[in-house]
Formats: C-alpha cells, sequence, structure tokens
C-alpha cells in the first residue's frame, strides 16, 4: 500500500468485523459481515444480471450489464457458505439458507421491519441475540413449522462463521478472481502530504507474496508505523524514486533479482532465508526461516538506530 493510500480491501473488512466482534460492537459487526456475500456473489458469478420480461438485459447507469445481487447471494451463500452455518458438522442442512441470509441483510441494512419480539403481520421474524451459548436458538426449518417464522440467531455467530466462510473463499481464489474490483478508496491527506520528508525513515519491505509481506508489516507496527510493501524491486525503485528508505527487509529470492536497489544505496538489509548475498562490509544480515517475530523486532531496531 502506497504512501497517502488507506484503502479498504477485501480482507480489512473481514479484520474489521473481528474487530467489531472483539469490541462487542454488534450493529457494526452485523451490517458489515452482511455484506460479504454482496462481494463474493459479484465475483463469483458476474454472468447473473437482471433481465427484463422479454430476455433483454437491463443496464445501470453507466451501461453495464444490472447485477442480479439477490441471485448472485443466495447463490454465493449455498455454495460456499452453507456449511459454515450448519450447528453440527453431520448436519444434512445448515441451519440458515441463503434465501433467508438475504432476506435478513435487506430487513437490517435497509427496512429494519423483521425484528419484533411481539406478533405482528410480518411472516417471517429475526431474533437477533448475543451470549446465547449457541449458534442459533430456533433454526429455519424448525420455524417453518410455526404460522409465523420466528429464526432467532446469534450476531457473534453469524459474524464469525460469516467471516470464516469469506475468509477461506479468498484463500481459494485471490490469484484466480480480481477481488481489487472491490476495494475501497481512500486517501490518508496527512501522510500524503508528508511523503517527501518521512520516506527516508521508511522500512522497505520487498517480497513476491503480497499476504507474507503485509504479515511481516504487521509484525513491526510496533517498532515503525511508516513501513511499504513492495512485491519486486522494480515496485520499490519506482516509488522510492531516488530517495533511500531506512532500512530493507526482503525475502531470499528477491537477492536473484535485477537492478536491486539496495545493493549500492548504503542502507542496510535483513535477508529472511537461508542464505545471503555476499557481504564484504556487514551490510546484509541473514535471519533464517523460520524465525521469531521478537527476534525480527529486535534486529529491525537495532538498525533503525
Amino acid at each position: 500500500m502506497k504512501r497517502g493510500d488507506a484503502s479498504f480491501t477485501f480482507l480489512s473488512r473481514i479484520r474489521e468485523i473481528e474487530w467489531n466482534i472483539e469490541d462487542g460492537r454488534w450493529q457494526s459487526a452485523l451490517a458489515l459481515a452482511l455484506t460479504l456475500p454482496d462481494i463474493c456473489g459479484g465475483i463469483e458469478y458476474p454472468e447473473l444480471v437482471k433481465t427484463y420480461r422479454d430476455g433483454r438485459i437491463m443496464r445501470d447507469r453507466s451501461g453495464e450489464p444490472a447485477r442480479d445481487v439477490g441471485n448472485q447471494y443466495i447463490r454465493w451463500f449455498d455454495q460456499f457458505a452453507a456449511e459454515y452455518f450448519k450447528r453440527n458438522p453431520e448436519d444434512d442442512r445448515p441451519y440458515l439458507s441463503g434465501e433467508r441470509c438475504w432476506q435478513l441483510r435487506c430487513e437490517y441494512l435497509h427496512q429494519n421491519k423483521g425484528f419484533a419480539n411481539e406478533e405482528g403481520q410480518a411472516e417471517t421474524y429475526f431474533h437477533l441475540g448475543i451470549n446465547c451459548g449457541t449458534s442459533v436458538c430456533m433454526p429455519e426449518s424448525d420455524a417453518a413449522k410455526q404460522q409465523n417464522e420466528h429464526i432467532r440467531l446469534d450476531i457473534q455467530q453469524i459474524c464469525s462463521r460469516m467471516c470464516l466462510a469469506a475468509r477461506a473463499y479468498y484463500e481459494n481464489n485471490h490469484e484466480k478472481k480480481d477481488f481489487s474490483l472491490y476495494n475501497t478508496p481512500v486517501l490518508d491527506f496527512v501522510q500524503w502530504a508528508k511523503r517527501g520528508e518521512e520516506i527516508g525513515k521508511t522500512i522497505a519491505i520487498v517480497c513476491p507474496d503480497r499476504d507474507y509481506g503485509e504479515a511481516i508489516r504487521a509484525v513491526l507496527k510496533k517498532v515503525s508505523g511508516l513501513i511499504e510493501v513492495f512485491r519486486d524491486p522494480e515496485g520499490a525503485r519506482v516509488y522510492l524514486k531516488k530517495k533511500k528508505p531506512a532500512l530493507w527487509i526482503i525475502t531470499g529470492e528477491m537477492a536473484e533479482q535485477k537492478n536491486q536497489p539496495w545493493k549500492t544505496d548504503g542502507v542496510p538489509v535483513i535477508v529472511l532465508s537461508g542464505t545471503a548475498p555476499e557481504d564484504e562490509d556487514g551490510k546484509y544480515l541473514r535471519m533464517p526461516i523460520p524465525f521469531s517475530i521478537e527476534m525480527l523486532r529486535e534486529n529491525v531496531r537495532k538498525r533503525l538506530l
């Protein structure tokens, strides 16, 4: 993520749901969790679009085919999330179906009509709880036996299970499908303004595996708030221009790349690998994998002094 870019990614959304669960912010957690099938359904089923009765495809304001969001949502939930919504692994059916989850999403985010602890005119009522001690008090299959359906759900379990389903879907598909289309662009204007003056204090991580690079960034947040992650030396070169970071952290394979900006800039380098480049001046510090988080932090602190 470049300086000033604070965009919310798909994984950012999942992490924020988990943080809200930890803090007991149930409304926020549920609102965000119920949007995950929206995003995943759009990624998995782009061919599901709205049509007129004569078969013509509906268009949105930009002229693109209009998403059939409801069908995308329901189908994704039933195919990819349903197994996470079983009370017991051996159950044949989940306690919540894609259709009912879609209804819950619409009523909670838009109408808020289907929530009542008293009898009314609605056919289905969702009763939300916390600290239930179980994921569901009354599943859809039992509720259907009553005149009015009363589905009782634990918010923490809904959110946690949806996060598990969405994260599993991401892990299995992020290399094949473009999740960045659903990022929320956000610009940190303070950091953008400071880019020039602070870039020389930055820790530059160069790692072809973006998730691994982000994990290194996360464990070093206690050491520095100025950390950039790049997938290759050229990306680092373009961003840094002629300026130097305070420290390079690279994975072993990066030492084999061409045009390594750290070879001639005099900046110390930590190499996360079993081997390291030839080193005559003590420029490189090799940290064999696996390494401890505290050892990495300590080595980074020493080289930032």
